[in-house]
């Protein structure tokens, strides 16, 4: 990673739809595979976004008018099986010692997990509570990396879903169009 640009592989965590300057942005939540969380912006995302992919991502350090900030330049879907997963999950306690312990159950089941402090922030104050959990598993270890709420959640689908409709509505233009300039071409020639 030099001062201006970073290349990272981990997995898509949230995407968030904003709006900057009157354009519509997405920032995306990264977590590298060594468990660093980057925040990531972009204009135009790719059509692959689903919560819990692998990525590979290269970004720039942009310094315009406010604080740096990473833009992404390239993303890449990593492929093969991913070690990380969303479930809906019931957090019923959050426990602060030595290290952060976050514990509920999916689906019946029960789990104990050490979270990082920023984290607990995005966990609703009054527990028991259901919302959408990215782990991440790194060797032996299950870690939570995200917390959704369910609104979060359905906006990451819609959003991804969006940018798929508009990348198929696009490709469908651009097809229309060189249709066109064939059938010109081929006015023009004969």
């Amino acid at each position: 990673m030099s001062g201006g640009e970073m290349e990272l592989s981990g997995y898509l965590v949230s995407i968030r739809p904003r709006t900057r300057r009157g354009a519509i942005e997405y920032e995306l939540r990264i977590v590298s595979t060594g468990g660093e969380l980057f925040t990531i912006y972009t204009l135009n995302p790719p059509s692959f976004l689903s919560p819990a992919i692998q990525v590979r991502v290269k970004a720039v350090l942009s310094k315009q008018l406010e604080a740096p900030r990473w833009v992404l330049a390239e993303m890449s879907l990593i492929g093969g099986p991913g070690a990380a997963e969303v479930a809906q999950a019931l957090i019923e306690e959050v426990s602060r010692g030595v290290y952060p312990v976050v514990s509920g159950r999916i689906g019946g089941m029960a789990f104990s997990v050490p979270v990082d402090e920023e984290l607990i922030s995005r966990i609703p104050r009054q527990l028991p509570s259901t919302v959408y959990c990215v782990f991440m598993k790194r060797g032996p270890e299950l870690r939570l990396v995200e917390v959704l709420s369910e609104r979060e959640y359905m906006l990451f689908r819609k959003a991804s879903e969006l940018v798929s409709e508009i990348e198929r509505e696009a490709a469908s233009v651009d097809e229309e169009v060189r249709g066109y300039l064939r059938e010109a071409e081929a006015t023009i020639a004969t």
